[in-house]
């Protein structure tokens, strides 16, 4: 064997990072991860996450049910970390540029800062070496 890596999978993660009050601590926490063998999965399952935390955080008046239509008022946009998440989850040409990112072999962050945290998306290859997927089936034994 060349000892090269074959590509075994794509892992998404997303994280919450921020400090701890009154400890000076800044700490990261899974807020959820996911493993799959295709990199158009593994977006399509960040794109999900960010519109459910862009959602948690504040929901989206465009598609809210509880929101009046007079509440619906256009307003001076200021980037805030929901827009910025529901953005970069609904823009085709940055969705395509993260595809061919991970496709090529290289890790994907994305991080949206908030007032008091980070959210970090992020996407990789899992790869094995070509050792390990050759000899994936142990030989039989010998009686």
């Amino acid at each position: 064997m060349n000892g090269g890596t074959v590509p075994a999978g794509y892992r998404s993660e997303v994280l919450a990072e921020g400090p701890v009050y009154g400890t000076g601590r800044v700490v990261r926490y899974v807020l959820g991860a996911f493993r799959t063998i295709s990199p158009v999965l593994a977006l399509r399952w960040l794109r999900g996450e960010a519109l459910r935390i862009a959602d948690r955080l504040d929901p989206d008046p465009s598609r809210s049910a509880w929101v009046r239509p007079a509440v619906r008022v256009v307003s001076v946009p200021v980037p805030d970390c929901p827009a910025r998440l529901r953005a970069w989850a609904t823009a085709p040409d940055r969705q395509r540029a993260a595809r061919e990112r991970i496709k090529n072999g290289h890790p994907l962050s994305v991080e949206v800062p908030d007032v008091d945290c980070a959210y970090i998306l992020s996407a990789w290859p899992v790869r094995l070496s070509a050792d390990e997927s050759a000899g994936t089936a142990p030989e039989p034994a010998a009686q």
